[in-house]
């Protein structure tokens, strides 16, 4: 059933935009431009012990974020991420709220600081900033918040494959603690058509979070596969879920998504 809805919800806007699969240490080569375009799906029914503030959330999400890369330079790539959402959660009263409209944007700098053969150390600033909602509609797109982050990336690559592993420091506005952030990838490719990616993103709160706020915990595993289509497009599919955490929810998703390359020839 899951799957199905999946299916349905994200064959519609996949030619409008994405959430990124993956935006690893390596810059995007000098003068190109990269868009991972797509939709995901994500639904929860059940929460992580420890929530704060009431039952479990359940909740129906779609996203639309394009991540959109510029390479400036040899080792320098700016990117930008607007978000747009539609969303249905359930609130105490036994029914639901429904909203949608522009979320978050994120605005990062990567900047090559080392590279040596196959391995390359990165770093990345990053500012989340909201796109005009009101924080106070029901249910939030966002917190209202601007967050600030610093990540510094790694990556290796091998023949047919690479590993790439990311810390990052976010200091959220508001409330909400703050959060230590980390996230690995492995690449494989079978053969020159096929990229197969398995990923961890977590996140862990550090500090005192505010009234309302707890501690918070989140660890989730993402499959997917990249498909070759022509030289400049390709498409990706994959799921992924939460496996444990702590004021958060048990979220399963589903991706879609075509990633473009411009320029560069």
């Amino acid at each position: 059933m899951f799957l199905r809805k999946c299916l349905t919800l994200l064959s519609l806007p996949l030619l409008l935009s994405a959430t990124p699969a993956f935006a690893g240490a390596w810059p995007q080569a000098a003068g190109t431009m990269e868009v991972i375009a797509g939709a995901t799906y994500s639904e929860s029914d059940s929460g992580f012990d420890g929530r704060v503030g009431g039952t479990d959330p359940k909740f129906r999400k779609l996203e639309v974020a394009p991540l959109i890369s510029w390479g400036v330079g040899s080792d320098t790539t700016i990117s930008v991420q607007p978000s747009w959402q539609r969303l249905k959660a359930d609130n105490a009263a036994g029914g639901s709220d429904k909203g949608s409209g522009l979320a978050d944007a994120e605005f990062a700098v990567r900047r090559t600081i080392w590279q040596d053969g196959g391995h390359i150390v990165a770093l990345a600033p990053l500012i989340r900033v909201p796109l005009g909602y009101d924080k106070g509609d029901q249910p939030p797109l966002g917190s209202g918040k601007v967050d600030a982050e610093m990540r510094a990336l790694y990556g290796h690559g091998f023949e047919n494959g690479f590993f790439d592993a990311q810390v990052a420091y976010r200091t959220r506005g508001g409330p909400a603690a703050d959060e230590l952030r980390l996230d690995l990838t492995a690449g494989v490719r079978p053969d020159a058509d096929w990229l197969l990616l398995a990923q961890s993103f977590n996140a862990v709160s550090v500090g005192t979070p505010g009234a309302g706020y707890g501690d918070v915990r989140r660890y989730k595993l993402q499959l997917s596969a990249v498909r070759k289509l022509t030289d400049d497009v390709s498409l990706q599919f994959g799921l992924s879920k939460a496996i444990g955490g702590r004021n958060a929810g048990g979220e399963r998703m589903a991706l879609l998504a075509l990633w473009w390359n411009f320029g560069g020839r």
